[in-house]
């Protein structure tokens, strides 16, 4: 098959997968991307394959296979190591970490979590970093350390300021106000909650800035001042 036949035939596979996302048939977009896939693979086309391996990783994740979904981040994985291209290694692990701590697979998670970290750090991408530390945080309070998930909130907090990320800082104010909660220090929790809010408003964040508030009012009704 001449060069522009394979690739148009691909390109049009893609295209059309896109198309069943967008009207909710996932199982046949996946078809479609695999059919892409091989297609690219046959013909060594690396940004092909990396567009349909995102594409099935994406699908996967959003009907809940998620050891299909973890694999195929793998694959990209690999891609992306031969490539040396560290920030999409980055994004590919934080999407694998986020996957596994969803289905409990709370080491998976950590493990993946701490390689992003190391390669955020590495690169010097503060809001890398900051996110990967929020994200293990987040594990942590999962398995109900709330003293490890606490110091990693603590740090992630630390690079949001130094970024002035509004929203990161709003975030883990709120995060340490619930870890507080689950270790019933409501007093300490209440403050958390109440230095969130200029945050969340400042950055627009409407929605967080709404549950913030409930939260704040619930404390207080429950006695807490």
């Amino acid at each position: 098959m001449a060069s522009e036949e394979w690739k148009s035939k691909a390109d049009m596979l893609v295209g059309n997968g896109q198309k069943k996302c967008e009207e909710g048939k996932n199982e046949e977009a996946l078809e479609l991307f695999n059919q892409a896939l091989d297609v690219y693979r046959q013909n060594r086309e690396i940004d092909g394959e990396i567009t349909a391996l995102g594409y099935i990783a994406a699908i996967y994740r959003l009907v809940n296979k998620s050891e299909k979904s973890v694999a195929t981040y793998k694959s990209l994985l690999k891609i992306f190591e031969k490539l040396h291209d560290v920030p999409a290694q980055g994004k590919v692990l934080n999407n694998m970490g986020l996957i596994s701590a969803r289905s409990g697979k709370y080491e998976d998670a950590l493990e993946s979590f701490h390689k992003a970290l190391y390669l955020f750090t590495d690169t010097d991408n503060k809001i890398g970093v900051a996110d990967q530390l929020g994200n293990i945080s987040s594990v942590y309070r999962d398995v109900k350390q709330y003293d490890n998930a606490l110091a990693f909130c603590g740090d992630a907090m630390k690079v949001y300021k130094e970024i002035n990320h509004k929203t990161g800082i709003g975030d883990q104010y709120s995060n340490i106000a619930f870890l507080y909660v689950m270790k019933g220090d409501l007093a300490t929790a209440l403050d958390f909650y109440k230095s969130a809010m200029p945050f969340y408003d400042e950055a627009g964040e409407e929605e967080k800035a709404s549950l913030t508030k409930k939260n704040i009012e619930n404390l207080e009704k429950s006695g807490v001042v």
